[in-house]
Formats: structure tokens, C-alpha cells, sequence
């Protein structure tokens, strides 16, 4: 049986489904913490403005998300 270096992950199309939805879980729960913080803290004209463009300007950038997912530990 060989053994895979560690910068090389097998998956089976379960495995890699598993491990897909618990990334989107982890993100999804960090992402909505920091939007309620960022809206907590505006008043009705600033959420209004947010909120159009689907709340784009509540998106995290790239860079933010990759920093995030690469502190998160499976």
C-alpha cells in the first residue's frame, strides 16, 4: 500500500462532497457572524444603502476569504 505525501489528499466522490460541505458550513457561519456585527453597528440609512447590489458591499474580498479558509482546520 503506498502512502500519499502530505500535500497530496485522495478523495472519493463522497469524501471530497464531505469535506466540500463542511468547508461551505465553517465559511458560511463565519461569514453571516461578521455580516450581523457590520449591520449591528449601522443605522436604517446605512443598512438601506448596503443593501442594494445583493448587499454587495458586505461581500468579503477574495483575499479575505482565502485567509479564512486557510485558518480553518479540518
Amino acid at each position: 500500500m503506498s502512502i500519499n505525501p502530505p500535500e497530496i489528499h485522495v478523495f472519493t466522490d463522497e469524501t471530497l462532497r464531505e469535506h466540500d460541505l463542511n468547508l461551505a458550513a465553517k465559511i458560511h457561519q463565519l461569514t453571516v457572524e461578521s455580516t450581523i456585527r457590520k449591520v449591528n453597528k449601522m443605522n436604517s440609512g446605512q443598512i438601506l444603502n448596503a443593501s442594494r447590489n445583493n448587499g454587495e458591499s458586505l461581500y468579503w474580498s477574495k483575499e479575505k476569504l482565502e485567509k479564512v479558509l486557510s485558518h480553518i482546520e479540518d
